[in-house]
């Protein structure tokens, strides 16, 4: 008998589960994350059925003798790292080369590893949001403009991202202060026109990837994921722009506009 059948099925479940999660919650489709956990569970021999959606993991197992086994993940957040779904995928092409217990470290190894820091996540998100500038057609001052909208929004997600905000109301603010801090430069006379600026900054926000990945979902068969992240997109679409509007709208009001 191998040293795989000897691994307990709890465990191979458990890792396997601890696979897709890490995908999952790195922003990986529903259907790689399926994908991952019956990669796992096959190599050590164990045949394994699973179900996953945005929130939840199901996966149930059988092994060579028809005993059958199962677990429950509870997905509570979500967010994207390319990075650590590029890293699961490269360990797992390379199965055969671990053992139980080293695949366990590595992944436990991917997922603690740490995100970008404050400083860097500050510096991309002002850059970004201003360089968005040029593709519209802006000037300096539009560009500075995005740039202090950009580090801000990067700020407030900083301080709230201890708290579990909801994440309708963490959008709906960052819109906010997207429209809020252009607004101000058109006041003030920086810039002739706030809406390069604010639509340069609102770019940020824009859940470019969870579109993507819904499509994605839809079209492998994964109708409830799918759906369920179309969804999530017209809620975070609609939160950016309720968010902006209502800042726009005051300024307009006031005839700061």
């Amino acid at each position: 008998m191998t040293k795989k059948h000897l691994i307990s099925e709890h465990h191979v479940l458990q890792l396997a589960t601890y696979a897709g999660k890490i995908i999952l919650t790195s922003g990986g489709e529903v259907y790689r994350v399926e994908d991952t956990i019956n990669k796992v569970g096959e190599y050590f021999n164990l045949k394994i059925d699973c179900f996953a959606t945005l929130t939840c993991i199901i996966v149930s197992g059988k092994n060579l003798n028809g005993e059958v086994f199962s677990i429950v993940e509870r997905i509570n957040s979500r967010s994207t790292n390319l990075d650590k779904i590029h890293q699961v995928h490269g360990v797992l092409n390379e199965i055969e080369k671990y053992s139980f217990k080293t695949l366990k470290e590595k992944l436990e190894s991917i997922d603690k590893d740490p995100s970008y820091g404050f400083g860097m996540n500050l510096l991309a998100s002002a850059l970004g949001g201003a360089c968005f500038v040029v593709s519209f057609k802006g000037g300096a001052h539009d560009f500075a403009a995005a740039f202090i909208s950009g580090a801000s929004v990067s700020l407030f997600s900083y301080i709230v991202s201890g708290l579990q905000l909801n994440s309708f109301f963490i959008n709906l603010i960052s819109g906010s202060i997207c429209a809020l801090i252009s607004n101000l430069f058109y006041t003030a006379g920086i810039i002739a026109n706030p809406s390069i600026s604010i639509i340069s900054a609102l770019m940020l926000l824009v859940p470019g990837v969870s579109f993507i990945n819904s499509i994605r979902d839809i079209i492998a068969g994964d109708l409830v994921s799918g759906t369920s992240r179309a969804m999530e997109v017209l809620m975070t679409g609609g939160a950016i722009a309720i968010g902006a509007g209502l800042i726009i709208k005051l300024f307009f009001n006031f005839g700061g506009i």
